[in-house]
């Protein structure tokens, strides 16, 4: 009778394990972690006078905005600069990262709960926003970014993509604008959905049930 019972409490496990994990599965593939450069023109990083220091001539965006097409986590690191000027990287208006002080490989996160911009700006000599995520001008408009994507073998040049660097020309010195005056990396990675959690909450609520069922029949015998 035990034994009978051992085996249809193991098959109620497996249906509760393969309907939660079927279901995790399903939620989470409904949203993809992307950031798409939106707006801006196309081509290759301006050498400027001195060359990028940090990235190279690269192919990439001027003066488009990062947006994300869903729920997703952003790490930012810091790659390096090459400017006179202590200019800043913020993110949630929070500063994280300045030419004066930060150390490469640093880095600093945030958390897209909706699709919708990402929430970095860049500060040109200061350590308040200059140019803000959203309304990055255009290569000829004073200070701005420009948005690379890394391919699947790790080059700079992809049209998009789940990592890539963002690269800041401060606009100080118009016969070197070539976007190394601060160099940041992102990468994104997703983020459990609600209804994730929902159905892995489920799933332990069913497994808790059976333990229950189980240790109250055995205290009948």
């Amino acid at each position: 009778m035990v034994s009978q019972f051992r085996v249809g409490q193991y098959r109620a496990f497996r249906r509760i394990g393969f309907a939660v994990a079927a279901m995790i599965a399903l939620t989470g593939s409904a949203h993809a972690s992307t950031v798409t450069a939106i707006g801006g023109s196309a081509g290759f990083e301006a050498t400027g006078a001195a060359g990028n220091d940090v990235i190279g001539s690269v192919f990439g965006y001027f003066g488009a905005q990062l947006y994300a097409d869903g729920p997703l986590k952003v790490e930012y690191t810091y790659l390096g600069k090459e400017a006179g000027d202590t200019n800043s990287f913020l993110v949630l208006g929070n500063l994280q990262f300045s030419t004066a002080t930060s150390a490469y490989g640093d880095t600093a996160s945030e958390t897209v709960a909706l699709a919708g911009l990402l929430n970095f700006a860049f500060g040109a000599n200061q350590a308040t926003p200059t140019v803000i995520n959203g309304f990055n001008p255009s290569a000829s408009s004073g200070p701005n970014f420009f948005v690379s994507f890394y391919d699947q073998f790790g080059n700079l040049g992809a049209l998009s993509g789940t990592s890539g660097v963002i690269a800041f020309d401060d606009g100080g010195n118009p016969t070197d604008s070539d976007y190394d005056d601060l160099v940041v990396r992102f990468t994104v990675s997703a983020v459990p959905e609600p209804t994730t959690w929902a159905m892995m909450l489920l799933g332990f609520a069913g497994m808790g049930f059976l333990a229950y069922r189980r240790k109250s029949k055995l205290a009948l015998r």
